[in-house]
């Protein structure tokens, strides 16, 4: 992850840049919020979150969309309270 950018695929084959904005251990796993790299004139809001799914420190870890809706919310819910925490 070279200047917290993260280059996924997506089901087209077309890679996206992501920065991630966070990452954080939340119930035991460790998750990532990433927002989209868009040109200087593009802005947006929208906010990825993908959990780690393996050892986060080895070559076989890697990211996965969350597929609990319950737990995605509320890993949203902790990066925002961690986002106003921040900005506080």
């Amino acid at each position: 992850m070279e200047n917290n950018i993260i280059i996924l695929e997506d089901e087209n084959g077309v890679e996206i840049e992501f920065e991630a904005i966070d990452v954080y251990e939340f119930e035991g796993k460790t998750f990532f919020a990433l927002v989209e790299v868009l040109p200087e004139e593009e802005e947006s809001d929208e906010v990825l979150i993908m959990m780690v799914e393996g050892d986060i420190n080895s070559e076989d870890a890697e990211l996965v969309m969350v597929e609990d809706e319950d737990l995605l919310k509320r890993a949203f819910d902790e990066f925002v309270r961690r986002d106003e925490e921040a900005a506080n």
